[in-house]
């Protein structure tokens, strides 16, 4: 008699006042696998390329076309001229030796730099401010 009382037992139905989640004689089925997404197109794999790679050749376009005008600025030196350094180092330009520039900074201190420091000609500000000294004094 007892076995048949745990097989009544067991055949209790699902609406049973149990609180939810606690039921005792209930076994769950785990979740069936949500199916795949069907994979899109080639195209959104590739849209990261497709942004990526324009941009990257456009900043390689720029890096070598700055590379060329300061080439063609440092050529366009010669001995003799004011120049700049990237360092904000200004001289007389001595010498340019291929890898190498030499500049006078002062009489007689002389300096070894690389040539691709050279940033270009020193703008002579003497020459404004002497045009501005004569409106200022001639206005005040």
């Amino acid at each position: 008699m007892k076995i048949a009382a745990v097989l009544a037992f067991q055949a209790v139905p699902a609406s049973s006042p149990e609180p939810q989640g606690q039921s005792q004689g209930q076994v769950t089925q785990p979740a069936a696998p949500v199916p795949a997404q069907p994979q899109g197109s080639m195209i959104g794999g590739l849209l990261p390329l497709l942004i990526f790679v324009p941009l990257i050749a456009l900043l390689f376009w720029q890096s070598r076309s700055q590379q060329k005008k300061q080439a063609a600025v440092v050529a366009g030196l010669k001995k003799g001229d004011k120049v700049v350094t990237q360092s904000g180092i200004v001289g007389r330009l001595q010498e340019i030796e291929g890898r190498y520039a030499r500049i006078e900074v002062a009489p007689g201190v002389k300096l070894q730099i690389l040539s691709s420091s050279l940033v270009g000609r020193d703008a002579d500000p003497s020459a404004g401010k002497g045009s501005d000294k004569g409106t200022e004094a001639g206005g005040s």
